[in-house]
């Protein structure tokens, strides 16, 4: 039997891979659903719609590399992040940049894969006293987060939902988790975070004080040195650590 969490009151989880499977990403259908669009909007040929798509996504692909290596957990949108890679379009350059960020983000949530009863598992913290809230580190829209989580019965569960695309910052930047804990008025000390990477769902929180625990249910990291309050293997066994 693991030790139980004392004095929590919150349970705020990551989503992808922690409360439903992530399956790779189709970013295939986004590059031919964004060349599409742009060969409509520009009138360019097919080929040079192509080939204009791959580019900006090569270029995407290396400020988001460049923003990793660097250590920042600053979180621009896709359109953002997309505009003046789109300059030469000239007055069309926004159009087409909050398209292609809808193009991903639609890919993204085509990928989530929710196990049966899985609403049913989260009602019952909330069922129980618990205040629950949802954290995730996502460049999708958020009107297609929510879309998406209305569609698997999750959305209407979680007192609030926190993007990292809203709040600016990823985890395990310290504004994300801040921005729920305030939502829900709660110190630190009172919820415990679950998630499945442990340096954005164990290390970060921690950090603020709240507790952690990694879960392991549809992707198996490395603790290294993390010292998460446990580890589970189905969100059923937060139930022991609660």
């Amino acid at each position: 039997m693991e030790p139980r969490l004392t004095g929590i009151r919150a349970v705020l989880f990551d989503l992808g891979d922690t409360l439903f499977r992530l399956h790779p990403m189709d970013f295939a259908s986004a590059h031919r659903q964004f060349a599409r669009l742009l060969s409509q909007r520009c009138g360019l040929d097919v080929h040079a719609a192509e080939t204009a798509t791959a580019d900006v996504s090569v270029r995407l692909r290396e400020t988001f590399r460049e923003r990793q290596q660097s250590g920042s957990t600053a979180e621009p949108s896709i359109a953002e992040s997309a505009l003046p890679l789109l300059s030469r379009f000239g007055d069309d350059a926004r159009w087409l940049a909050n398209a292609l960020d809808a193009a991903f983000g639609e890919a993204d949530i085509a990928r989530w894969d929710a196990p049966p009863g899985r609403p049913m598992e989260v009602r019952r913290f909330i069922d129980s006293g618990f205040r629950v809230a949802f954290v995730s580190n996502t460049q999708t829209p958020p009107v297609l987060m929510r879309r998406r989580l209305a569609e698997f019965g999750l959305l209407e569960l979680a007192e609030v939902a926190v993007f990292s695309v809203e709040v600016g910052q990823r985890k395990p930047g310290e504004r994300i988790y801040r921005a729920a804990l305030e939502a829900l008025d709660m110190p630190p000390e009172s919820a415990v975070f679950v998630g499945d990477r442990v340096r954005e769902d164990v290390l970060g929180p921690q950090s603020l004080g709240m507790r952690a625990v990694l879960t392991h249910e549809f992707r198996q990291e490395d603790l290294a040195k993390a010292q998460p309050a446990g580890v589970i293997q189905s969100l059923a066994a937060l139930w022991e650590f609660l």
